[in-house]
């Protein structure tokens, strides 16, 4: 194929006058370029109009919207073609309606939770800083100078309970 393509221009650059370069001309340069200059803005506002058909569909069915939307496309520039574009666009936002409802409650869940974080850093941000109470006085021993307030009661009890 690249070698039809190459031997295609070497003919075109080369013999740009015989009857073979006039031909290919008319067939590679000419035809294309009448075409092209046929294009008129309904024609881009139809071609963006299925580019975003087929965006929505792979942003709502990932994969599977992909291999739907490829088999759809012939209908789908029909529908562009034949109706009015009223009829298109009622038949999109049926579709958004259906897949955002089924989306809607995952979707307003998300939502609060990022409203609740946002909340809750700004009340850490802006509430003011606890101010540190002084530190507790050392404890004092008891009056009677005993180090051991039980003195020897617990060994005494426990003494006692070994004996029955």
């Amino acid at each position: 194929m690249l070698t039809f393509i190459l031997a295609c221009v070497l003919v075109l650059a080369a013999f740009p006058v015989s009857a073979l370069g006039r031909a290919l001309r008319r067939a590679l340069v000419e035809a294309p370029a009448r075409r092209l200059n046929a294009i008129k803005p309904g024609h881009i506002v139809i071609l963006v109009g299925l580019a975003l058909v087929g965006l929505i569909m792979f942003g709502l069915f990932e994969a599977d919207g992909l291999r739907v939307f490829g088999m759809m496309v012939p209908e789908i520039a029909v529908w562009f073609s034949a109706f009015e574009m009223s009829l298109v666009l009622d038949a999109l936002v049926i579709g958004l309606a259906i897949a955002t409802t089924a989306r809607l409650r995952v979707m307003g869940l998300m939502i609060r939770r990022a409203i609740q974080g946002a909340a809750s850093w700004l009340a850490r941000r802006i509430a003011p800083r606890e101010r540190r109470s002084s530190p507790r006085p050392p404890r004092k021993q008891e009056e009677s100078g005993d180090p051991e307030p039980w003195g020897w009661a617990p060994v005494l009890a426990w003494s006692a309970v070994a004996r029955r």
